[in-house]
């Protein structure tokens, strides 16, 4: 008994360490920001102010200053589809209010890298110049992984709503 419990602190000690090294940052608006190996940033513009809200326009972007990012699926897939385990980075907008389909979140997604793979099909017509091999004359993209290249950004732009009279407080966590 009192080795399970020692191992269930010790699980415990290093799970809690995991979620404390990955918290939010406040970002401020104009200036990069470093986190880990990363710069982020965001602009902020005011479009208008109608019935006591504020209505900005956000660019946040993120910008690889260290060595590539690859990050290599378990299984090839034909379809790339944006879950949360493949974001890149996580915005929130803290003081948005919601409301009128504006956001209160945003995510960034790294590129999605694919790999053609050529193969024969019997029942598909042959190549028009016979001496091309017909393994290579049909080829499917599969999506293998993802990959955010040294120097390379990615920005998205998102409209916001906030109480009249307030900034915009932007916070990131980089996965």
């Amino acid at each position: 008994m009192k080795r399970f419990i020692l191992t269930l602190l010790l699980v415990s000690f290093f799970a809690g360490m995991h979620l404390e090294a990955q918290q939010f940052v406040t970002l401020k608006a104009g200036k990069n920001t470093q986190i880990n190996g990363f710069t982020t940033s965001y602009i902020a513009a005011l479009k208008k102010t109608k019935k006591g809200a504020d209505y900005y326009r956000i660019t946040v972007s993120i910008t690889n200053m260290g060595s590539d990012f690859l990050q290599l699926f378990s299984q090839a897939s034909r379809t790339f589809v944006k879950t949360d385990h493949n974001v890149l980075a996580y915005f929130q907008f803290v003081n948005a209010t919601g409301r009128g389909l504006s956001a209160t979140s945003g995510k960034l997604y790294a590129h999605p890298l694919t790999m053609p793979v050529p193969y024969k099909c019997r029942k598909c017509p042959p190549p028009a110049d016979s001496k091309k091999d017909p393994y290579n004359h049909y080829v499917v993209s599969y999506y293998i992984g993802l990959q955010f290249r040294n120097g390379a950004t990615i920005s998205r732009t998102y409209d916001i709503r906030v109480a009249e009279g307030t900034k915009p407080v932007v916070r990131v966590i980089i996965q």
